[in-house]
């Protein structure tokens, strides 16, 4: 799993957060917030609208040499669903309602999800929301935003959710024991993770920041970035003659076809 993902998909979470109707209400990976039956209706458990933050697929192409570290076209999913009980009863006029005065019709589903849809939107492009910006800078480019919509009722139960799939150009991971500077994207989100209050973030954090301790010359970053063995780094003229940390490369090159 890429660190990138991680970092993206928990920042745009923090983003999301009490930015729209859904309030605090946004899951990470919370797979089992939309669900398929056996019977091929959909189902939740949650107990209020929500949006759950995915990363699915992604694809690198032209990687650099032999590199791991390219994330290239990545795609986050926003699901965000409502149930005919998410509806509250409205003390004034005793109808159920989706939200003060929306009444819970098919119709109101259909007006909050759009409503959920755009506010993602506004609140992963404002410039003043600190975690949108971490997102932002990890972003190199989108590659193409799509929107979805599905529907279900069954037993009485009426469920409507809409998916938005932001492919976007993720920046690549940086290689084991490369100093992570103050402003590198990684590194913000580093320091913006620890102001939560959130065990399970604390703990996502540092096992990825494990991912990255060590220290190395540069030389042995650049190898690793691009997946060199020490015989081509040799060949190449990226690894000192002298260094020691090279055992027998230098002369096993000098040999080499």
């Amino acid at each position: 799993m890429s660190l990138m993902r991680i970092a993206a998909r928990v920042a745009a979470v923090q983003a999301l957060k009490g930015k729209t109707l859904v309030g605090d209400n946004v899951l990470d990976s919370q797979i089992g917030a939309l669900d398929v039956a056996a019977d091929g209706t959909l189902r939740t458990e949650e107990e209020r609208p929500f949006i759950t933050v995915y990363t699915d697929a992604a694809k690198s192409e032209g990687n650099r040499l032999r590199s791991w570290f390219d994330n290239g076209a990545t795609e986050f999913l926003f699901e965000a669903g409502v149930t005919a009980g998410h509806t509250v009863t409205d003390p004034d006029t005793g109808e159920s309602v989706i939200y003060p005065g929306i009444p819970g019709t098919d119709a109101s589903f259909e007006l909050l999800l759009d409503i959920v849809a755009r506010q993602i939107g506004d609140a992963m492009t404002d410039p003043d929301n600190e975690w949108a910006t971490i997102f932002a800078r990890m972003n190199m480019g989108n590659t193409s935003v799509e929107r979805a919509r599905t529907s279900n009722d069954s037993g009485g139960v009426r469920l409507a959710a809409q998916q938005v799939k932001l492919t976007v150009n993720l920046m690549p991971d940086p290689a084991r024991g490369a100093e992570l500077k103050p402003d590198h994207p990684l590194a913000q989100f580093f320091a913006k993770a620890a102001t939560l209050n959130d065990p399970a973030v604390n703990g996502q954090v540092e096992l990825m920041q494990l991912c990255l301790v060590g220290s190395a010359p540069d030389w042995k970053i650049d190898l690793r970035r691009y997946g060199h063995t020490n015989i081509e780094g040799v060949n190449l003229g990226l690894v000192p003659v002298a260094d020691g940390d090279i055992g027998g490369a230098v002369a096993e090159a000098q040999v080499a076809p």
